[in-house]
């Protein structure tokens, strides 16, 4: 993608979810499908304006003001030809005096806020209120959520569909959500934001393997969100765990973009600003007495970053914080592989080879690379060439990343060497 391209895509990541709260906040929720198309159609736009004119002065400004024009062309439209379903509301909302949706987004910092409430409405299921806010507010489209939610391509539209069509009646304006009501929620708006960040941490679509945008946002919203959450704990626990994941960013991909192994990451590159910043959320939450996903998760992201290299690493506590986490997550196959990973750390990896053999998975590419990835790792260190190839082998056919791909053959390669 060339500058210009890679400019707009950059703005899609880290606006698209201030453009669609603002739009909703001024013309109201019943025109959402209007207000996403009007939003996308406009970094389509740009890709083509500022390839041949190059990018505006103030490419917020003008994003916001092109969305606007198409969303006010597009209702209009709608209007004369009868389409009562996107023009429910006055005409007057139409008028090219309403107030400029970057101008309202600025003045009510709380708008995206607000949206993440309507689209956690308690008539929508937990999937459902975590899909519909990763789409609206974050811009994911649905390979990545079916990514993120391990979930069927098909079933992921449908979804989308249906909460859009209950949000269009259940919320038809923003402004009768108070922020209050965000504390009910806690839950499912950190799910959202772990799993932003994460969709981010290792991009589905991204050939760089890292969306920066998307992890930088879901921190950006956990920081938008703390002052009203209650309790603040549970955001306190996300925000550590976030920085001590971006802190390590320099380290984690080589110069010509391959990934590089924790084991081999060269721990100088890391942020220690943002590990500082990770402890302070870190001692808040642990405060409080709150010991959820979150705190555990952020306490062993605490232990590798404390680590003055990889063999120092306190794998007994890593495991036993694993083993907490899975009690509390039994059916998380990633927590149990991460368990096991820990465990054949601070155990050897022998003990943990009988059970990692009977292991199965879902079926989805996602999950079955890990496992296959995961089984080759460990045989690969207990000495197990043969297996350690095959598992790495099987690990390449379900790959869905290239640098993923990259790392699996370097793994294979140094099996033979050995």
């Amino acid at each position: 993608m060339d500058p210009s391209g890679q400019l707009a895509a950059h703005f899609f990541r880290e606006h698209s979810g201030r453009m669609v709260a603002s739009l909703a906040r001024v013309y109201g929720m019943a025109h959402l499908d209007a207000i996403l198309d009007a939003v996308q159609d406009t970094f389509e736009t740009a890709l083509t304006h500022w390839r041949y004119h190059g990018p505006p002065e103030h490419p917020h400004a003008w994003l916001s003001q092109v969305a606007r024009n198409k969303l006010i062309n597009a209702l209009k439209h709608h209007a004369r030809h009868g389409h009562a379903s996107e023009t429910e509301g006055p005409l007057h909302e139409l008028s090219t005096t309403d107030p400029d949706p970057e101008l309202a987004d600025e003045a009510n910092t709380d708008g995206q806020i607000q949206l993440l409430v309507a689209c956690c409405h308690p008539a929508l299921s937990e999937r459902d209120r975590v899909l519909i806010t990763l789409h609206i507010l974050c811009g994911f489209g649905v390979p990545e959520l079916a990514n993120a939610l391990q979930m069927n391509r098909e079933a992921v539209k449908k979804a989308l569909q249906r909460s859009k069509a209950l949000l269009r009646q259940k919320s038809p304006k923003l402004g009768q959500h108070r922020l209050a009501a965000i504390a009910k929620q806690l839950p499912t708006v950190c799910t959202i934001l772990y799993l932003l960040f994460n969709e981010g941490y290792k991009a589905t679509r991204n050939s760089k393997g890292i969306d920066f945008d998307l992890c930088y946002e879901a921190l950006r919203l956990a920081k938008l969100v703390r002052p009203v959450a209650t309790p603040e704990a549970e955001v306190d626990a996300l925000l550590a765990l976030l920085f001590f994941g971006v802190a390590r960013f320099p380290a984690r991909l080589a110069t010509y973009g391959d990934w590089i192994p924790l084991e081999e990451q060269d721990r100088s590159l890391w942020d220690t600003a943002l590990i500082a910043e990770g402890f302070h959320y870190l001692d808040q939450a642990q405060r409080s007495g709150y010991a959820g996903k979150y705190y555990l998760e952020a306490l062993i992201a605490s232990l590798h970053c404390a680590a003055p290299h990889f063999a120092a690493t306190d794998w007994k506590t890593v495991h036993a914080l694993y083993q907490l986490l899975e009690n509390l997550e039994p059916a998380s196959a990633l927590i149990r592989l991460n368990r096991l990973i820990a465990q054949s750390y601070a155990q050897g990896p022998l003990p943990v080879i009988t059970e990692l053999a009977a292991f199965t998975v879902d079926g989805s590419p996602g999950a079955a690379f890990l496992l296959a990835a995961t089984k080759g790792h460990v045989y690969h260190r207990a000495g197990y060439a043969a297996q350690a190839r095959a598992a790495y082998e099987e690990a390449l056919s379900f790959a869905q990343n290239p640098l993923d791909s990259q790392l699996i053959r370097k793994r294979m390669e140094a099996t033979v060497a050995k």
